[in-house]
């Protein structure tokens, strides 16, 4: 246990201050401002401006790439620097492996999420309201996802469960990432391939006409019509999490085959 949370220490400490990290920050920033041309003008409610902006320009989607660029990379670099070695040495194999999962899906998820935050709090400043009015609210947003918490004016309540959804979804596509490059060790694979199988996966959600669950990418926007805030924050918590721990249990295998063949 000592040996792991000692490893986890030092990923998270090499995940925090590398250039990927505010890498993932600003880029977050970058695609949401972009997004937000002619969503946020002048009288539409900052809730209003959040909710276009992320549902209706494909944000999601370009948060995957965004997703990555914190740690994702990191067992590439350690394999072609053979840097893992030595960090393996001091314990097993498996320990590092869990490691570097819970690094990359923590780092990888904070720094698309914090990139949103910064966002959230730029259009709360410069809308006049937070709220849209109260007939605006029940005709637009009643029905949608989180539309619960905005019936009782809790803006801040909506603003923080569409954060954890984007949390998640820059979790499960870091790691995702990170499992591809344990197959193909480069850290451009890890940084677009999970764009690329996130695309596959949400066309053939499409064309099999797939439950929005066992579709990541459209899971992320929330497009959950009628449900309470509560059922939504569990569906997408259960479905990201088993997604993570799917990559989690690969990676570690594969991490295993590698360092049994050298």
């Amino acid at each position: 246990m000592k040996n792991f949370l000692r490893m986890l220490k030092a990923d998270f400490y090499r995940a925090f201050f590398s250039m990927g990290f505010v890498m993932g920050i600003v880029s977050t920033i970058a695609i949401f401002y972009f997004g937000s041309i002619g969503m946020s003008e002048r009288g539409v409610s900052a809730v209003a401006a959040f909710n276009n902006t992320y549902k209706y320009n494909n944000i999601s989607k370009l948060l995957i790439l965004a997703a990555t660029f914190a740690y994702s990379a990191s067992f590439c670099i350690d394999w072609q620097t053979k840097f893992h070695y030595s960090l393996i040495i001091r314990s097993k194999t498996a320990t590092y492996a869990l490691s570097k999962c819970i690094a990359v899906m923590v780092m990888g998820g904070l720094s698309v999420a914090a990139g949103a935050f910064l966002f959230i709090g730029c259009i709360c400043m410069q809308q006049p309201d937070i709220l849209p009015q109260a007939m605006e609210i029940e005709v637009e947003f009643s029905a949608q996802a989180f539309g619960d918490l905005l019936m009782l004016g809790k803006a801040g309540l909506f603003f923080l469960s569409y954060l954890y959804v984007i949390f998640l979804q820059a979790a499960f596509f870091s790691v995702l990432g990170l499992l591809v490059s344990a197959y193909l060790p480069n850290k451009y694979a890890a940084y677009i391939s999970p764009f690329i199988l996130g695309f596959a996966m949400n066309q053939i959600a499409n064309v099999l006409r797939l439950p929005i669950w066992l579709d990541p990418v459209k899971l992320a926007t929330a497009k959950i019509l009628n449900t309470p805030a509560a059922m939504i924050i569990w569906i997408e918590t259960a479905t990201y999490i088993s997604l993570i721990g799917i990559c989690t249990i690969l990676f570690t295998r594969k991490v295993k085959r590698r360092m049994s063949n050298g």
